[in-house]
């Protein structure tokens, strides 16, 4: 049986503050190919009455996982549509029309990145629009996941999300996939990715992570250790910096 042209996958775990304003992103689009799946790691506040509100306008399903890469390995296997986003609980669409503009332009022979908007606990917000290298991808995070949709054979072909990995599993996958797929760059902004998730949270767990992940994908040690140490340096100065504006 043939599946919708794209699958919005979220995953989610005690969400019920910002999961409203994901959902409600997802089901003003214009965009009428798409399926809306919901995969919940069994919470335990208000989540799941927020979920079974919306009826039958999308589908969810809540059982205890491993972790955030754990829920989006389910997410995937179960989507059914030629393409798949996945959307974070504390992201949210851009505009309504945003996915109807956006999956005309997608390549099942590229990696699909778009640009998107940092938003900030004080409200300020950040494009993220640039052309990104793979080299770059050594570096820093330059292509968030919530940037990037992604087709189910490229995730077959790929494989799944390394869920030992507590962080940088999603940079794993896109240092997989760009080895592969090149990289084409669609500058049209598509998510507004709130910048309080876990990763922004837990900066040492996170430059820990994305070294191993670097060194795993040919990176030396000496350099990403360097590059560890230069980056926490880095995002040290630029938050007390953002803290004493």
């Amino acid at each position: 049986m043939s599946g919708p042209k794209l699958s919005v996958v979220t995953v989610c775990y005690n969400a019920e503050k910002t999961l409203r304003r994901t959902i409600d992103s997802v089901l003003a689009q214009s965009f009428g190919d798409f399926e809306y799946l919901v995969v919940d790691g069994g919470s335990s506040d208000g989540t799941l009455a927020i979920l079974e509100s919306y009826g039958s306008r999308l589908s969810f399903f809540s059982e205890p996982d491993k972790g955030i890469y754990d829920a989006m390995n389910k997410g995937v296997v179960r989507a059914r549509g030629e393409w798949i986003h996945l959307l974070n609980a504390d992201d949210w669409y851009v505009a309504p029309d945003v996915l109807e503009r956006a999956v005309p332009h997608l390549d099942p022979q590229r990696t699909n990145y778009f640009d998107l908007i940092r938003v900030y606990a004080d409200g300020s917000t950040v494009l993220q629009s640039r052309t990104v290298k793979p080299w770059m991808l050594y570096i820093s995070a330059f292509l968030p996941h919530p940037g990037l949709i992604v087709s189910r054979q490229q995730y077959r072909s790929l494989g799944a999300f390394d869920d030992t990995l507590k962080i940088a599993a999603d940079h794993d996958f896109i240092l997989r996939m760009v080895k592969r797929y090149p990289v084409k760059h669609v500058p049209i902004p598509l998510t507004c990715m709130d910048q309080g998730g876990f990763s922004a949270t837990d900066l040492a767990g996170s430059l820990d992570e994305f070294a191993l992940v670097t060194k795993r994908h040919g990176l030396p040690s000496a350099a990403a250790e360097g590059l560890r140490l230069s980056r926490r340096l880095w995002w040290k100065a630029r938050t007390g910096a953002r803290q004493r504006g």
